[in-house]
């Protein structure tokens, strides 16, 4: 053998022996069963195969909330039981995606978050939109509040009709307005007022003034 050979295996001989992590098993076990019952939002009654009822809280990893007759994934122990996951679920139910007693949920993406249905309902008391570029694209688009506040520097509405109904309407310019019209039609029911320091009218033809009484001076 040479000498090389026998350094190395004194080398090896001299390691301390390295001896496997003891593993402690877990204290508990894992079930499937079904809820039969909610005993909070978050805790519910879930039934295993043996007709045993066991007092579950839904874990921060189920997404997906329990609700009643599903099968379920449970692990208990001595101390508590936690509904792990949802296994199975009737087609009819809805899916409702939330976080066990989380007061904030971010959904966080580099590039690009998408929500497609046929239906979307949004249901909250202040909803914020922050975007450097805002669309919206559809067949129809209804609003119904109580006060609307605008706040922009350019704006520009391209539309065939614009139809307006109000019970009082006001409009401050502080400088230039301006309407261009192929035809101007106003139909006044009572009285038609303006006050100007300086009023012009330029027809190419004709100026007509139709009245019983007319007063100028």
């Amino acid at each position: 053998m040479s000498t090389l050979t026998t350094r190395a295996l004194d080398l090896k001989a001299r390691e301390p022996v390295r001896e496997a992590a003891a593993v402690e098993p877990l204290g508990g076990r894992l079930q499937v069963g079904t809820v039969r019952v909610f005993l909070t939002e978050r805790e519910a009654g879930v039934e295993t195969h043996d007709g045993e009822v066991i007092d579950c809280r839904q874990a921060a990893s189920c997404l997906l909330a329990p609700t009643i007759g599903d099968r379920v994934l449970v692990y208990a122990d001595e101390n508590e039981a936690h509904i792990l996951a949802v296994l199975e679920r009737g087609t009819t139910l809805a899916a409702e995606i939330s976080v066990p007693e989380a007061r904030k949920v971010v959904l966080r993406s580099q590039e690009r978050l998408e929500l497609a249905a046929p239906k979307v309902t949004v249901a909250a008391n202040e909803v914020n939109i922050i975007a450097r570029a805002l669309s919206q694209t559809g067949e129809m688009l209804t609003s119904s509040f109580r006060r609307i506040l605008e706040s922009v520097v350019d704006k520009t509405i391209g539309a065939r009709t614009i139809t307006t109904r109000a019970q009082a309407r006001t409009a401050v310019v502080s400088e230039v307005d301006t309407l261009n019209a192929g035809t101007l039609v106003q139909n006044i029911d009572k009285v038609a007022s303006q006050n100007s320091e300086i009023s012009m009218v330029t027809a190419k033809q004709d100026v007509r003034l139709d009245a019983k009484r007319v007063s100028v001076g």
